[in-house]
């Protein structure tokens, strides 16, 4: 496969061309979560690939069918509800927060994170509690006063752990408040998935919305273990096929993407954040102008999977720095009112 076609086929497999996915739920299934560090970029990332603006509120707190949690690489995602016992599975492979220099760096002890690990499950179900509300119950339980301030970090970074288990996610938000419930207890109980299923149905899923990749890809993309990726491309060696040097899709995945396409796609798009690590192929700009410092990536003009420039919101227009003159075809294709730099 040509370069074109690889970004024509994962414009088409993330429902950005003319096929949209049938609601939210597969939506966020289709891309593996939607990127929900920023909630106006999560409603923005769903709206493109459903065609009309879905009611996120009702799915996450309502009907339950979404869970907001820290997933892959430790960032927060809209994931289906139905999907959370697979991505627990998997995410609990994840140990680094039993080393010396993880545990320096945030300011507890080996010691703390296993006594907040055994408490929680007594402490948190169905009721949400707000960040402050948690840090509390946790410090009584474990006898810890010098957590406080890691537990109400704002990144979260005491929390993430206890996600990847399965023991937290988001609950409803409180006016301005965060906050959390019990997965087994807010969304119902689940059975145990085995760490190698998991990581093989979750495989195949990335894959097929953006392969073609190899098991080093995956590994950065969810933030597995390098190891525990190579040995499930193994596993799924006579499901996956080669595509030259670019990787494997799923055996019976479609190669073929769809028309042209011209899109704004929001910041933290997850077209874009799992395109970064070979911007150098898909963006004809700067990496700089895309991911930029402290982790934020850019909204970006996206031309038939191209990266092709960057945009901003100025008096509700949208405003395109290109990284190269737009043909006329682009230019027409753009959101009446746009400004090109």
């Amino acid at each position: 496969m040509k370069l074109d076609e690889i970004l024509r086929r994962r414009i088409d497999r993330h429902h950005l061309g003319s096929t949209k996915a049938g609601d939210v739920v597969a939506a966020a299934r289709r891309v593996g979560g939607l990127h929900a560090q920023v909630a106006s970029s999560a409603l923005a990332s769903a709206t493109l690939r459903l065609g009309t603006e879905p009611d996120l509120e009702a799915a996450l707190y309502r009907q339950k069918s979404l869970v907001r949690t820290w997933a892959a690489r430790g960032t927060l995602h809209l994931l289906p509800a139905a999907d959370l016992p697979l991505w627990v599975a998997a995410m609990s492979t994840r140990t680094r927060e039993t080393t010396g220099s993880w545990l320096k760096f945030h300011g507890v002890t080996a010691e703390q994170m296993r006594d907040i690990i055994a408490a929680l499950p007594d402490l948190l179900g169905a009721t949400p509690l707000t960040r402050e509300e948690l840090a509390g119950a946790i410090i009584e339980a474990t006898g810890h006063e010098d957590l406080r301030g890691p537990l109400i970090q704002g990144f979260g970074a005491i929390l993430k752990p206890l996600a990847f288990r399965g023991l937290l996610c988001s609950g409803p938000p409180r006016g301005r408040h965060v906050t959390f419930v019990a997965p087994r207890a807010w969304l119902g109980d689940w059975e145990p998935v085995p760490a190698e299923d998991a990581i093989d149905q979750l495989v195949l899923h990335h894959l097929d919305a953006y392969g073609p990749a190899d098991a080093a890809e995956f590994a950065r993309w969810f933030d597995l273990k390098p190891p525990l990726a190579k040995k499930s491309f193994a596993r799924l060696a006579d499901r996956l096929r080669p595509v030259g040097d670019e990787g494997f899709l799923p055996i019976d995945a479609p190669d073929a993407g769809g028309g042209d396409t011209v899109l704004l796609l929001p910041a933290f798009d997850p077209y874009v954040v799992g395109s970064l690590r070979r911007l150098e192929t898909v963006s004809s700009g700067p990496k700089s102008a895309v991911s930029r410092p402290q982790g934020w990536i850019s909204p970006t003009l996206v031309v038939n999977g191209r990266i092709e420039g960057v945009w901003e919101l100025a008096d509700g227009h949208p405003v395109v720095t290109p990284f190269a003159p737009l043909s006329a075809a682009t230019r027409r294709a753009l959101p009446e009112g746009s400004v090109i730099r």
